[in-house]
């Protein structure tokens, strides 16, 4: 259930407000003034915020620039309910990063749908990764959640890129970014069309792939050979001729680290019994540590019941 925090000093509209988005299938948090309203927004963490324009002490302005200093609400919505109708207040308020600019007296039915519309928008991007565009935790969640519920047989690779730490410390993070969306590349080139493989990025350099249990080394196979046959045009000559770089190891030794390559954990519901997502991610997790120890690229499966 989407939480909505709603700021503003008048009591009646403050509890007008309440009302409505609660009937609407939202959990309703309210603030009188911005000081409590800011508060709340670090204790609460809404998902979006209804504030009121004219406020004493800080007006809705203030509290909107307050908010977006902090890196981890520049993405939380912000919806303004003004009676102030001019189009450079509406500018003033967009230009801070307003995400909708309201009127009063509104009508009950459009705000809602405003609000629907936004969080549904916040919902979609968050499910998936901002620099891949691929599915993100909870789309790979819900995914591997409605396989097992419906009982369909797949197997699960994860997807992890050894001395990519180093590689991003040597050359920097936007050649970094670059490998992500290489790798990223790589694994929707061995998608097969028609069938129900999936891709997702976790984040960082982890990665999964669904596909059905008889397409897992075949899929696994095809993925590391495209990878391992371009991961070397991301390397100045030098390296590529040395086959590793100098970096800088956890302990902060200098030490030669070899050209990345990938390593693929690979469990089947074919193989093992599992119910729940967390179980399969955690089984994953522990079989991509084997799988790293390998050198080079490399696969392993999960080969318990």
């Amino acid at each position: 259930m989407f939480k909505i925090l709603v700021i503003d000093d008048e009591t009646f509209l403050r509890e007008m407000l309440k009302d409505i988005f609660t009937h609407a299938g939202y959990e309703v948090i309210t603030a009188k003034n911005s000081n409590e309203g800011l508060d709340k927004i670090h204790s609460e963490n809404p998902d979006l915020v209804l504030l009121d324009c004219s406020m004493p002490v800080m007006d809705g302005y203030e509290v909107l620039t307050e908010l977006k200093k902090e890196p981890r609400f520049q993405n939380l919505p912000v919806i303004m309910l003004t009676a102030m109708a001019s189009e450079q207040d509406e500018i003033k308020g967009l230009n801070l990063g307003l995400d909708d600019y309201i009127t009063k007296p509104f009508k009950t039915p459009i705000l809602i749908a405003r609000v629907k519309t936004i969080l549904e928008r916040k919902k979609a991007s968050a499910q998936s990764n901002p620099l891949t565009s691929l599915a993100g935790n909870l789309a790979i969640q819900d995914e591997v959640t409605a396989r097992l519920e419906a009982k369909k047989k797949f197997a699960l690779l994860y997807v992890d890129i050894s001395n990519f730490k180093s590689y991003n410390d040597r050359y920097g993070f936007g050649k970094g970014d670059d490998v992500i969306k290489y790798t990223a590349g790589c694994l929707i080139s061995v998608m097969k069309a028609g069938s129900e493989d999936f891709v997702g990025h976790i984040g960082g350099d982890d990665f999964i792939f669904l596909t059905a249990p008889e397409r897992a080394v075949t899929v696994a196979e095809e993925f590391i050979s495209k990878f391992d046959g371009g991961i070397k045009n991301y390397y100045e000559d030098e390296d590529r001729r040395n086959g590793y770089i100098m970096s800088i190891d956890r302990n902060y030794n200098k030490q030669q680290f070899p050209i990345m390559s990938v390593s693929v954990a690979i469990i089947s519901t074919e193989v093992a019994n599992i119910t729940h997502y967390g179980d399969i991610a955690r089984r994953a997790a522990e079989l991509k540590k084997l799988a790293k120890q390998n050198r080079g690229s490399s696969y392993v499966f999960e080969k318990r019941r």
